[in-house]
């Protein structure tokens, strides 16, 4: 694991989440060929769940590295029990210093001490490392369907986690 300075994690900033969205779409075009649709869908996203945003039952976990946003992760509240994570994201540079583990392991101590019974997340086929880590915390893969949502034909999966 590389070793990174000034890393923080820190809770919800204004801009926080639009970059979330930047680091998103830019990772996903480049490495995945997804178009300028993907960045509409998780823009719009992001602006609904903005509307609602009430921190003492939504968790926002932003990585600051050197001042600037590097990354984050979001459990939106949803329902009360039943949650979604979503935007879970980290800039290149700080890959594999950790910092993913690290937020997976934050955000999910905010749902088991929460009144969260089910979490659930979606992505898609390929993501090995973020599936290991998923997994690793408890969710399931429980559905697959072929898409093409995003420009390109994926698997989409969607992971389930039930409190036990």
């Amino acid at each position: 694991m590389q070793q990174i300075q000034h890393i923080e994690f820190i809770g919800y900033r204004p801009g926080g989440l639009a970059t979330l969205c930047a680091l998103q779409s830019a990772y996903y075009a480049m490495d995945w060929g997804f178009d300028h649709r993907y960045e509409a869908v998780v823009a719009a996203s992001i602006s609904e769940f903005l509307q609602r945003y009430d921190p003492t039952r939504d968790f926002v976990q932003l990585v600051r590295h050197n001042g600037d946003i590097k990354g984050g992760i979001v459990i939106d509240s949803l329902d009360g029990t039943t949650g979604q994570l979503h935007w879970f994201i980290l800039s290149a540079d700080l890959r594999g210093s950790g910092s993913g583990r690290q937020l997976m392991a934050n955000a999910m101590t905010f749902v088991e001490n929460g009144p969260f019974r089910r979490l659930f997340l979606t992505t898609f086929e390929g993501l090995e490392a973020a599936r290991h880590l998923y997994q690793s915390h408890g969710f399931q893969l429980t559905e697959t369907q072929q898409n093409d949502t995003w420009g390109r034909r994926v698997l989409e999966q969607r992971f389930d986690w039930i409190r036990p």
